[in-house]
């Protein structure tokens, strides 16, 4: 099928070509990008021609971090986003169980609620969730994912009693002054937790993983991330690509501390079959700043005893890890969310390289990078590490980030203008389920650094439009090793494209986020059209 595209406003994203007018597209491919003029004349009988009546054309965005599953499940989830109290959760699990009738013995849960934002400030516990139901078990996620809330019912069905000992890198809570577990766990106990719980019918999940789809095309996205699969995933996003229901390229990250084997004799790694491949491993290292789970090097503001988070990881378990990934030839995305996980991931990636002088680093990729600091962008530099910040943070828990680390620190939160300086390319993503893929949003945020109370966060960090531009396109096909396919508009690349009602580069940046995506192009095939 051939198509050309003219009278818009193309923004290649090529540095060497940067705006366009018009371009021709043959077999899921970019044939030639030019003016009206000079593509035009290329039509031929079996020609789409499609008059973009100036709208904005650009790559197709690239999430460079996120689980895509996750999305999916949390579809069938109830959204406790909005929630204001303890009562609020009662009231819309309760409600949310009435809609969605379950049978006995059906695990039902809730996701997305902050602590941060309830009335209480704190965390709920089992008796809270006991209100809901005794007899269900009930598990609430937070908004992080790093921590939740299980009832009485859903402890007792995971044997988790005042017997049970915290793991290495996790925490369950305490009814005060006893052994017993008050329902709350974070980090490595809330991972082997849910873990343990029942995936949901692989029907249902099936119809969720197409909506989960067409969320991340809504929002422009070709290219998605799976970033944490287990066997059990990958079976599933197996079946899901063999039965050709993937639209989007799907890249999974394998759990290199528990599913290593994943890998080996897999004939999707590092090569897609029907829009899937595994991109290479992923750790955690510690947890989340707006938990106060995140591992730093100074205490947090106003904490108790010294606190400041702490690691998922051992320094020595960490070592063997990036030395198998790199031993393998594989590349490694790794959790970092405090400034000393960043400091831990550095260190023993120099380790590993010091010892094996002539092993590439295979462009190792921070995820988060929350509060890295310059001296240590600085190393990464020098060892091809690049950041994937999460700079919404800076709007959606920027208020928090400064009641956790006073102002001078919040300021610093997703340092990616220090990141251009250095020279180092960078991506931005939104780690949902966490927070929805809206690309436009991200840019908005890292252009403008506003918290939802309407601080500023770190002035000095804000970036161009451009450079946020590059973060969710030729930067993200770069962190996946594919520049030479996507992330800008050039002859020869893949035709994933996105058309906007507007020009970023020509709009207010405070009205950034409010740009629409209007059409969602994969290898020239509209996935994602919006009604008029």
């Amino acid at each position: 099928m051939n198509t050309i595209y003219y009278n818009g406003t193309i923004l290649t994203m090529d540095p060497h070509n940067e705006q366009a007018t018009a371009v021709y597209i043959k077999d899921g491919k970019i044939i030639k990008v030019g003016d009206d003029f000079s593509i035009l004349p290329l039509r031929q009988e079996e020609t789409q021609v499609i008059d973009l009546q100036g709208k904005v054309m650009m790559p197709g965005f690239i999430d460079p971090h996120s689980h895509f599953i996750g999305v999916a499940n949390s579809l069938s989830q109830c959204d406790l986003s909005d929630a204001v109290s303890f009562d609020d959760i009662i009231n819309k699990m309760k409600a949310f169980i009435k809609e969605n009738p379950v049978k006995d013995g059906e695990w039902v849960f809730g996701t997305n609620y902050d602590h941060n934002f309830l009335k209480e400030k704190r965390h709920p516990d089992k008796l809270v969730l006991d209100q809901i139901s005794k007899e269900l078990p009930i598990v609430i996620i937070h908004a992080s994912g790093h921590m939740g809330i299980a009832n009485s019912k859903a402890l007792e069905l995971q044997h988790i009693t005042d017997q049970t000992k915290d793991p290495d890198g996790g925490k369950y809570n305490r009814i005060e002054g006893t052994n017993e577990p008050n329902g709350y766990m974070e980090e490595n106990a809330f991972t082997e937790f849910r873990n343990n719980t029942p995936m949901t019918d692989i029907g249902t999940l099936l119809k969720l993983v197409l909506k989960a789809q067409d969320i991340y095309a809504s929002y422009g996205i070709t290219t998605v991330q799976d970033g944490m699969v287990t066997p059990p995933l990958f079976q599933l996003l197996k079946y899901v690509a063999e039965s050709n229901m993937l639209q989007l390229d799907v890249v999974g990250f394998v759990d290199l501390d528990h599913s290593h084997d994943l890998i080996h004799e897999n004939e999707y790694v590092n090569q897609y079959h029907h829009r899937l491949k595994l991109g290479g491993y992923k750790v955690f290292l510690d947890g989340s700043p707006q938990g106060r789970t995140a591992w730093m090097s100074t205490p947090y503001q106003n904490a108790e005893d010294g606190y400041s988070g702490y690691p998922t990881l051992k320094d020595e378990h960490l070592y063997t890890l990036i030395e198998t990934a790199l031993s393998e030839d594989q590349q490694l995305l790794a959790h970092c969310n405090g400034d000393a996980a960043s400091q831990q991931y550095i260190d023993q990636f120099e380790k590993v390289l010091q010892k094996h002088p002539n092993w590439e680093p295979h462009r190792p990729v921070m995820i988060h990078a929350q509060l890295v600091r310059k001296d240590q962008l600085e190393r990464m530099k020098k060892i091809d590490m690049m950041p994937s910040f999460f700079v919404a943070h800076t709007y959606y828990w920027g208020d928090i980030h400064i009641e956790n680390f006073g102002k001078e620190r919040a300021d610093h939160i997703s340092p990616a203008k220090e990141a251009l300086d250095l020279g180092i390319p960078f991506t931005f993503h939104q780690d949902s389920p966490v927070l929805p893929p809206d690309m436009m949003k991200t840019v908005w945020c890292a252009v403008n650094r506003q918290t939802k109370n309407g601080q500023s966060i770190g002035d000095y960090e804000k970036i161009d439009v451009y450079n946020a531009l590059k973060a969710i396109t030729i930067n993200g096909a770069y962190q996946y090793f594919e520049e030479d396919q996507k992330g800008s508009i050039e002859e020869g690349k893949l035709a994933d494209l996105v058309i906007l009602d507007r020009n970023p580069l020509e709009t207010d940046p405070k009205d950034l986020a409010d740009i629409t995506v209007l059409e969602t192009i994969k290898e020239g095939k509209t996935i994602f059209k919006r009604e008029k």
